[in-house]
């Protein structure tokens, strides 16, 4: 090999170091579970103050919530209805200072606002009205026409590649994130004030020890499940919503979001343009079974195509769907809250319970706009509990390396640059959360008539040094399509 060592192996290398650092190096400060739109900032604040600390996550990083949103940074409009006004306020500070601070990753979103009869127009610009108040007019005045026009932040790429971003800032000797490893066992020392815990490695189901002085519950949905493993208590419990999008193709011509009152509900649904797609949605469901409602079904998909043909200017049926889009809103309420309620009347702050007796914090509720706000106050939080040790290091700041997809003929981040700096391990992280690939080309990548094939296979070799790996990588992708994406939408 002319002592050369190839980019796979040098991963897996990078991966079981990763491993081995958080075993053998000095206690974590801080293990922060949970690698979403509150852990990943979060990870990246306590890094950057010189604690050192493991961020971990059961499956890839941003593959739960967090990599379903709207793709909107906004600042609670529907929350208005409700009077919840602290929230609503909360929610436009910190839109307004993640595009003070992102510029490059966040831009300005126009949306028209179709209200009929135009009788209803006057209280709903008057809302709009209020709403810009709230934000400190940081962006344009709402306007009145046809449709009601009003601003939001919108992200420029995606939900995912934003999350990964702040993570991928730091991977050092005191920074240590892993994906697809999930916190197994854990044991509080009282009198050395430190955990003992136990990680897995999903991919290779090799379990690793190592020691942290602070854990930090930010697994979002599943945060009431980590607290039983930590034996954690808390006032609050989470309420679960599910939110389902499809993305159709977008017409020439298409610039702004428009915003539609939902059928049937007091509720709205919105048709956002991202890339050479429009986002249709969401669904607000109360759901009682978390596992189940992780995945869309044939009610959802039913739903979303109805009432785009009863709202929008162009008819759509299954074969126009691009894409499918599920998460699970975390919503916290009261331990002993046992109200049936339509989701959207419940708040969507967060609440942050701090067991200094035990070192734990768990953060409960919160928006994909608020994660930065949440990571500033726990990492307060931990500042006077313990001070940072190290140095402050130097972010990781080069942009990745992209090149030109074939079929979507834009460029998205070169497989080799996400398996070598953003921790992608698998084709699926890749196409679903590196790059928009999935969410693009119909049928996951695949394309319609499977023409995706050839495109899947040279992007597989990526991630396994054998080309028979690869098809087998490809054949199990496509196994997943068949079984788990084509039904939804052959079978209405």
């Amino acid at each position: 090999m002319d002592g050369l060592i190839p980019c796979t192996m040098l991963r897996m290398m990078e991966r079981s170091y990763r491993f081995q650092n958080f075993v053998n190096g000095e206690p974590l400060d801080a293990l922060v579970v949970g690698g979403g739109i509150t852990g990943a900032p979060l990870y990246r604040q306590l890094c950057g103050q010189g604690y050192r600390v493991a961020l971990v996550d059961k499956g890839d990083f941003s593959s739960g919530t967090s990599q379903a949103s709207g793709m909107l940074i906004w600042g609670g409009l529907l929350y208005l209805k409700s009077l919840d006004l602290l929230t609503v306020i909360q929610l436009c500070k910190a839109r307004k200072e993640l595009m003070r601070d992102f510029p490059d990753a966040i831009s300005v979103l126009n949306l028209r606002y179709s209200v009929s009869p135009a009788i209803r127009r006057i209280p709903i610009l008057m809302g709009l009205y209020l709403y810009w108040l709230l934000g400190e007019f940081a962006l344009k005045r709402p306007t009145m026409g046809t449709a009601l026009g009003y601003q939001e932040g919108r992200l420029r790429h995606s939900d995912s590649r934003f999350v990964i971003e702040q993570i991928r800032a730091f991977q050092s000797e005191h920074g240590i994130p892993m994906n697809h490893c999930r916190l197994v066992a854990a044991k509080y020392v009282r009198d050395q004030r430190c955990w003992t815990v136990r990680l897995r490695d999903e991919l290779t189901g090799q379990e690793h020890e190592g020691k942290a002085r602070i854990i930090i519950n930010a697994a979002g949905v599943w945060a009431d499940e980590v607290n039983r493993l930590l034996a954690v208590e808390s006032p609050w419990k989470h309420v679960f919503s599910k939110g389902v999008y499809i993305n159709l193709p977008r017409r020439d011509g298409q610039k702004d979001a428009r915003i539609y009152p939902m059928p049937g509900a007091d509720d709205v649904l919105t048709h956002v343009p991202w890339g050479p797609a429009m986002m249709w949605g969401p669904t607000e469901t109360a759901i009682r079974d978390l596992e189940s409602g992780l995945t869309p079904n044939h009610e959802d998909i039913r739903f979303l195509l109805t009432s785009a043909n009863q709202l929008l200017p162009e008819k759509v049926g299954p074969q126009d769907v691009v894409s499918i889009r599920c998460g699970i809103r975390p919503l916290v309420v009261a331990r002993d809250d046992s109200r049936d309620v339509y989701p959207l009347e419940l708040s969507r702050r967060h609440c942050v319970v701090a067991n200094q007796e035990k070192q734990t914090i768990s953060i409960y509720g919160g928006k994909f706009t608020s994660g930065f706000k949440v990571a500033n106050q726990v990492a307060g939080l931990i500042k006077r509990w313990m001070p940072a040790r190290f140095p402050q290091p130097t972010a990781f700041a080069h942009p990745p390396q992209t090149e030109c997809h074939p079929q979507l003929q834009r460029d998205v981040v070169a497989a080799s640059w996400a398996r070598d700096h953003e921790f992608c391990v698998t084709l699926e992280d890749y196409l679903r959360r590196r790059t928009p690939i999935a969410q693009w080309i119909p049928r996951m990548g695949l394309d319609r008539d499977d023409s995706g094939r050839e495109s899947l296979k040279k992007l597989a070799e990526a991630f396994t040094p054998e080309s028979k790996d690869a098809a087998a990588m490809v054949e199990a992708y496509e196994r997943q399509v068949r079984e788990t994406y084509d039904p939804l939408l052959t079978t209405l």
